[in-house]
């Protein structure tokens, strides 16, 4: 049976994870992991996904800022910068407040994420722009 797509979950909560991932699952998508930012970049490199649903705060509270500045600029990952990101986080559930991408002063040179989502995700929504930015990308 063919899939609807490969998705890597980049994050270090395995709740969120394992949420996902059986979302994921369930509406017909392939799904690998990574717990963090290195182990994402080496699985980018050995899968390959059609998208990365991306955590912005790991280990450290740029590591997904990190994961995406190297994917989107470093000539060593030049043949995956085409593959869309999904970038979540709970900043706004622990703090009220949210990632703004499109304030440049706040984000100074730091490559954008495709799309943002605030955690906890709603699996309705997740799925709609799972499969929205896998179409619109593959078309690219």
């Amino acid at each position: 049976m063919a899939t609807k797509g490969k998705i890597l979950i980049v994050d270090d909560d395995p709740d969120f994870v394992k949420t996902t991932k059986m979302i994921l699952l369930a509406d017909g998508y392939e799904v690998q992991v990574a717990s963090d930012g290195k182990m994402g970049l080496e699985k980018i490199r050995e899968v390959k996904p059609d998208l990365i649903l991306l955590d912005i705060m790991m280990e450290s509270i740029f590591e997904g800022f990190s994961l995406m500045g190297t994917l989107r600029t470093s000539p060593e990952y030049e043949d995956y910068q085409g593959i869309p990101v999904l970038m979540v986080s709970s900043v706004r559930a622990d703090t009220g407040s949210r990632f703004s991408f499109s304030d440049e002063e706040d984000m100074g040179d730091i490559p954008q994420p495709d799309e943002y989502m605030d955690k906890p995700l709603k699996p309705k929504e997740l799925l709609e722009k799972v499969g929205n930015l896998i179409q619109r990308f593959s078309k690219a």
